[in-house]
């Protein structure tokens, strides 16, 4: 069964679960509009915010083998500036007990949530670093991070 949680953002409320199958195919359009990594995309890798019923952000928690990786992280146009990406990043820092990685070329969006800068990481991370620079030409330059989650024995 989906997690439904709520969270307020710019006074209205959100809720995040896994997308349906309808909602997925929604998800993929908005990856490929926005030109974010389509590979190997699993449904139930993700997480959709909704104001009501509207699709307005996603994330995806990637399972690796040798890694956790936050990507295909992406908010609607119309709802952009609204706090709602750093609200799905709040919501998929909650849902996984391990550190996660990410690549991005934005850190300073992911600092206040400390992730950190990174110059050694795993396979997987340097695949996607890889892929990104090969394949998502931008001109900043991509950085890999990482948010180190202590787990308590």
């Amino acid at each position: 069964m989906a997690i439904c949680q709520l969270f307020t953002v710019s006074k209205h409320f959100m809720t995040f679960r896994t997308p349906t199958e309808q909602e997925f195919l929604q998800i993929r359009n908005f990856i490929f509009q926005f030109e974010l990594d389509d590979r190997n995309l699993k449904q139930e890798e993700f997480t959709a915010a909704f104001r009501k019923d509207e699709l307005v952000g996603f994330g995806r928690l990637r399972e690796h083998s040798d890694c956790i990786e936050l990507c295909s992280l992406g908010v609607v146009t119309e709802h952009r500036r609204q706090g709602i990406g750093k609200a799905i990043v709040s919501e998929l820092i909650k849902r996984t007990n391990n550190s996660i990685h990410l690549v991005c070329i934005i850190p300073d969006f992911f600092i206040p949530f400390n992730f950190k800068i990174v110059t050694e990481y795993p396979f997987s991370i340097q695949d996607k670093l890889n892929y990104c620079t090969q394949e998502l030409v931008v001109p900043e330059t991509y950085v890999a991070m990482c948010l180190m989650k202590v787990k308590i024995a």
